[in-house]
């Protein structure tokens, strides 16, 4: 079935490009076909794992009509359940929020009249929120199909880099909200407040506490918002000061990579000034994530915050607890884990059906 991955993604490009050059003069189309390229890329990842599993019922499956496309296919939210459930490699919290969020946009667009269709300032307003929505989308997709899933989409590379070029393009549309900004940027600055490049719409508005630090950033031109390590590159060549806020980040000057291994060895080294090792002897400095599983993954921050270094995401103090089964600490750890444990061990019930 490689030839329909390759027809499937040929696909979602297309709808990708003609989302890019339909935006300005037909938006509501636009919204529509960005959604459109979305869910095409999710099936294809699924399609890599089978075919009939893009079927919305695959007992139901048919070889045959599957390859002449009669058949109704998986949505979003199925097809990422199928992809995490089955390969392991689904989407992560805020990437399936953000892709649920614009499937919605999508419905509101084919069912109903938008603001956006039309003159003024109020289809001005709702064309830079379109902009800002489409850039976040692709920031995440892009992330996903160069990062996570780049063995899957790797031969598709150049086309990818091609299409991100035409994004950022697009992103220029919000410059006039950024140029309304730049006094109180500058005003902000001189109070000694700090301000990067932003990874989703490009402009020096992103809002970060510190210069080397780790937190909640937000953008005060499109106002996309992520967890960030921000840091002087590693690269002895390079040394700027960057942001990262992806697990699989390049530094954008250099293209010096940040995989979750170099961003876990700077905190242990305390390179990133945020590792505090907890004062009781006994209690480990790392703890897993529940959000993406990951082993001894959070590093527990000077701000009491635990720091995943696999997926990104952010816990406070209290999200964070012992299991009562294996004593291992984690997030999202259920009710009553002695019984059902984390995910790691299995709890009580993992133990007595081993010895089964």
């Amino acid at each position: 079935m490689s030839e329909r991955f390759d027809d499937v993604v040929r696909n979602a490009f297309d709808f990708l490009g003609r989302s890019i050059d339909e935006l300005e003069q037909h938006p509501k189309y636009s919204v529509i076909h960005f959604y459109s390229a979305i869910e095409l890329f999710v099936k294809a990842r699924l399609l890599k794992e089978h075919w009939a599993l893009t079927v919305a019922k695959p007992e139901q499956a048919d070889r045959t009509k599957f390859q002449r496309g009669d058949f109704q296919s998986v949505g979003l939210r199925e097809a990422n359940e199928r992809l995490a459930k089955i390969a392991a490699d689904g989407l992560l919290e805020e990437e399936l929020k953000c892709f649920d969020g614009l499937r919605q946009e999508r419905n509101q667009m084919v069912h109903f009249a938008h603001a956006s269709q039309g003159d003024g300032a109020v289809a001005a307003k709702e064309l830079d929120r379109i902009v800002s929505d489409h850039a976040k989308g692709w920031l995440y997709l892009r992330r996903l199909l160069s990062g996570r899933w780049k063995d899957h989409f790797d031969a598709h590379a150049e086309k990818i880099s091609e299409l991100d070029l035409r994004m950022r393009e697009q992103t220029k549309s919000l410059e006039r909200k950024f140029m309304l900004l730049t006094d109180d940027i500058s005003a902000a600055r001189g109070a000694g407040r700090h301000f990067m490049g932003c990874p989703s719409c490009g402009f020096e508005s992103f809002e970060v506490s510190e210069l080397v630090w780790i937190g909640l950033a937000k953008c005060l031109t499109c106002g996309y918002a992520s967890v960030v390590v921000t840091l002087n590159c590693v690269n002895e060549e390079c040394g700027k000061s960057i942001l990262i806020d992806d697990a699989y980040e390049c530094c954008r000057l250099c293209d010096h990579v940040y995989s979750p291994a170099v961003v876990e060895a700077l905190i242990e080294n305390e390179s990133l000034i945020e590792f505090q090792r907890p004062h009781d002897v006994d209690r480990s400095a790392w703890a897993n994530c529940g959000e993406c599983e990951g082993y001894e993954s959070a590093a527990h921050l000077k701000t009491g915050e635990w720091f995943c270094t696999e997926c990104f995401s952010l816990f406070d103090e209290d999200e964070i607890d012992a299991c009562e089964w294996c004593g291992s600490l984690t997030s999202a750890l259920p009710e009553e884990s002695m019984i059902s444990g984390c995910y790691q061990c299995g709890g009580y019930m993992g133990h007595v059906g081993d010895k089964d």
